[in-house]
């Protein structure tokens, strides 16, 4: 708290300290920008009218003609040349070398540079320089440089001594560099400053023997701005380095040192190939000792790290190869150790993605090959089952008013252990904790199809036939049966259209007819299948994702919805849907059709894994819960979504959901709740809610803050508050952190765990991770990372 208090104190005195001064803004060399926060000042010079290379244009009170030719000019010298002018009090020019000496004050205005000096020389022919006691102004950067003495050539380097440095129009109210001396080098566009004092606020925060910086906009290598945080883990600092290695690739390397974790690196590599300009994209992140993990794991390895490749090569219709692999040391090392730069995972992510797959399209025919894989981040999972291989071909084609569509899947399952997930329940209904010889075996899946789209007399009439089949190859003898599943689809529609001055009114009844017959799959394995949700159950023949089920239902849906449009906009939405079963559904991956008694008896097991608010339905077999889905905009700024269902049988609200946003002048405000009464593979409750704010305190100071809460337990489970202010020469961000994370106890005999379940309970505890992080980066100097919206990528409004 005593950070806090002492950073807001610091962004309060950067709101009402802005004062200016200095002969460049007195003289009106320079202006302030008040519309672009990305730099303070504007330099618009008049650089004159003479654009022969040979001819100058002078203006002088008094002037006089030495014996060499040279001009020596007094009082209101003004000297124009091509792509610039000189203005001073006295100046001596010898035009046969291109050369300008000048005294009593001069102004130097160049298409790129300004400078102000005493005194000083100019030549314009080999663009070498050297001035006493001044000022410039480096137009591409926006930086000014307070001078004693300044000498080079601006087409090489210029070495500047006794140097202030700075982008703000009033460097009390920013940042001032203070070095001994300054080298700005043209050709690399880079520049250094050593024996340099740091000031903010017209304070002096560090000391620092030598700093690079860039002296172009330009993508350029160098050093971006520190990060700095502090956690239970201690000070976590950060230095990044960018380095650009062509015109479509750079490479961003940081170390980073975590107080009671040790040194580590974080590194992040990208290019653009091919001719569609494809994105590499690697993130890495490496520790060598982790000191704090190995208090706790002693006989793992002490290195800790994680990657991750995206990539794709080739033309996206025609041949091509996509790549989504990620990988990790332990389990454990996202959650103990977030990426800064990096974004391989968070915290809260559950499992990394191994995937590669070569695809080709010819026509109507496309194929994919493909590897699919998992890498579990919960230390009591397993991998699960991975694809070697899967191959699929789709085909698809139009006949005047027909589809003609197959989808033939070719997979091999292999897994070295499993969850008692779907298919390795027990008696009690309870999770199996392990399976280690797990049946694998190859799958072919068919989905053939035939479909009709009619427009007839105001009505949409959509049919569809087809057969799906699924044939298994299990290794060791183990038996399935292999199936042919029939199924028919009728969607029938219509609109009906009111006109009202600027309104339009939009009435959608509908229904829909879904048959799928029943063939017994009891004994079949399951490798990659599971639920829809009520929701998307509505108008679909689909009851489970994945290919190892084919649901059976014969089914109607009814269906209403309501448009009020104006002006092109959707003001008001409303949908009323329920399904209707006309026969009772017989394939099911749990118990959820059994009676209340049994399903009771099943889930008694369960009681200890934090559930005792749970509240279990008889799912009626003749009929879904009603549907009703909203969205209304009272205007641009103004939205709320909303969605529920309704078991009217036990009165009792299966799913429900509600988002609000509103933008204002200064900032946004959002509300999001989602409710699903059986969530998951334990059924629990789910009931979660979300309070986000993004608002302007004033023109250069904002506040952020995000709350997330479990209704169901009454506990938070995250929250993040900031507080940022930016000007155009200095960014200062502050932000604060806390999230309840699940913490695993370490796992010395887990494998002695019977049932999932158990082991949940007893290894899983909830830890409080708290975290500060500060920002800063003075314009001009340095580029930013932009890392508010990582904070919020858990945020349900997404959902």
């Amino acid at each position: 708290m005593f950070v806090f208090k002492k950073t807001l104190s610091i962004v309060v005195c950067l709101i009402f300290v802005n004062n200016l001064n200095g002969d460049l803004f007195k003289d009106k060399i320079l202006s302030i920008d008040n519309a672009n926060s990305g730099a303070c000042l504007v330099y618009r010079p008049y650089l004159g009218t003479v654009e022969d290379i040979e001819s100058l244009d002078i203006k002088s009170e008094k002037f006089e003609i030495t014996e060499n030719e040279a001009l020596i000019l007094n009082g209101n010298v003004i000297i124009d040349f091509p792509d610039g002018i000189l203005k001073a009090g006295k100046a001596r020019v010898d035009r046969k070398n291109g050369l300008v000496n000048f005294k009593n004050q001069g102004d130097l205005f160049l298409k790129d540079y300004f400078f102000n000096a005493k005194e000083g020389f100019f030549n314009k022919d080999d663009q070498s320089i050297e001035l006493y006691y001044g000022e410039a102004y480096l137009n591409e950067r926006g930086l000014i440089l307070t001078f004693d003495e300044l000498k080079g050539s601006l087409d090489n380097k210029i070495f500047l001594k006794q140097v202030s440095m700075t982008s703000c129009a009033d460097p009390k109210a920013g940042w001032q560099f203070i070095a001994e001396s300054i080298e700005l080098d043209d050709q690399s566009k880079r520049g250094n400053a050593k024996k340099v004092k740091i000031k903010v606020l017209d304070k002096t925060v560090f000391r620092l023997p030598y700093i690079p910086f860039a002296t172009s906009s330009e993508r350029m290598t160098g050093f971006l701005e520190p990060s700095l945080s502090y956690s239970s883990d201690g000070l976590d600092f950060m230095i990044p380095y960018y380095k650009v290695t062509s015109d479509k690739s750079d490479i961003t390397l940081a170390a980073r040192n975590i107080s009671e974790r040790g040194l580590g690196f974080e590194g992040n590599f990208r290019r653009l190939h091919g001719e569609a300009n494809n994105l590499s994209n690697f993130d890495f992140i490496y520790f060598n000792q982790d000191k704090e993990f190995n208090k706790f794991y002693p006989n793992q390895s002490q290195k800790r790290w994680a990657f991750s490749l995206k990539d794709s090569y080739g033309q996206h219709n025609k041949l091509w190869l996509d790549i989504n692999w990620s990988e990790a040391s332990d389990s454990l090392l996202l959650r103990d150790i977030p990426g800064d730069i990096t974004s391989i995972g968070n915290q809260r992510v559950q499992n990394l993605k191994q995937n590669i797959s070569v695809n080709a399209a010819f026509n109507n025919l496309s194929i994919n090959i493909e590897h699919q894989g998992f890498q579990t981040l919960n230390p009591i999972l397993t991998n699960g089952y991975k694809k070697l291989p899967s191959l699929e071909f789709k085909y698809l084609k139009n006949f005047k008013n027909f589809t003609l569509y197959e989808k033939l899947n070719i997979s091999y399952f292999k897994a070295d252990s499993l969850n008692g997930f779907y298919g390795y329940k027990d008696d009690e209904n309870k999770f199996l904790y392990r399976v280690d010889n797990p049946v694998e075996g190859s799958r072919i899946f068919s989905d053939f199809k035939i479909s009709n789209q009619t427009y007839f007399n105001g009505m949409n009439v959509s049919t569809s036939i087809g057969l799906r089949s699924i044939n298994y190859d299990l290794d060791d003898g183990a038996q399935s049966n292999s199936i042919n599943v029939p199924n028919f689809k009728l969607d029938v529609s219509t609109l009906f259209f009111r006109k009202d001055n600027m309104d339009l009114h939009v009435l959608k009844p509908r229904f829909v007819y879904g048959y799928v017959a029943h063939k017994n799959q009891d004994i079949n394995p399951i490798f990659d299948t599971n639920k829809i949700s009520m929701m998307n159950q509505l108008f679909n023949n689909e009851r489970f994702s994945g290919m190892d089920r084919v649901g059976d239902q014969n089914f109607y849906t009814l269906s209403m919805e309501y448009k009020k449009r104006h002006m092109n906009m959707d003001k008001l939405a409303i949908n009323i849907s329920k399904k209707y079963y006309l026969d009772d559904r017989n394939i099911w991956l749990d118990d959820m059709h059994m009676d209340m008694g049994s399903m009771s008896r099943g889930m008694m097991g369960m009681d200890s894994m934090n559930m005792p608010s749970m509240n279990m339905m008889q799912m009626p077999m003749d009929e879904g819960p009603l549907m009703l889905m909203g969205k209304w905009m009272p205007n641009m700024d103004t939205m709320v979504m909303a969605y529920t269902s309704y078991l009217k049988e036990q009165e009792k609200v299966p799913m429900a959901g509600i988002t609000i946003r509103n933008n204002f002048e200064r900032g946004t405000l959002g509300y999001a709740r989602r409710y699903t009464r059986m969530a998951g593979d334990f059924m629990t409750v789910l009931d979660y809610s979300e309070f986000y704010a993004d608002l302007k305190i004033k023109d250069n100071l904002n506040f952020i803050a995000s709350f997330k809460r479990d209704n169901e337990s009454s506990s938070k489970i995250e929250s993040v508050i900031g507080l940022g202010y930016e000007n155009c020469c200095f960014v200062f961000r502050v932000t604060s952190s806390d999230k309840n994370l699940s913490k695993y106890l370490p796992m010395l005999e887990s494998n002695s765990y019977m049932y999932l379940n158990d082991a949940w309970d007893n290894i899983i505890r909830i830890e409080n991770k708290s975290r500060i992080n500060f920002q800063f980066e003075f314009k001009g100097l340095n580029s930013s990372f932009k890392k508010i919206n990582r904070l919020m990528n858990n945020s349900i409004f997404n959902y």
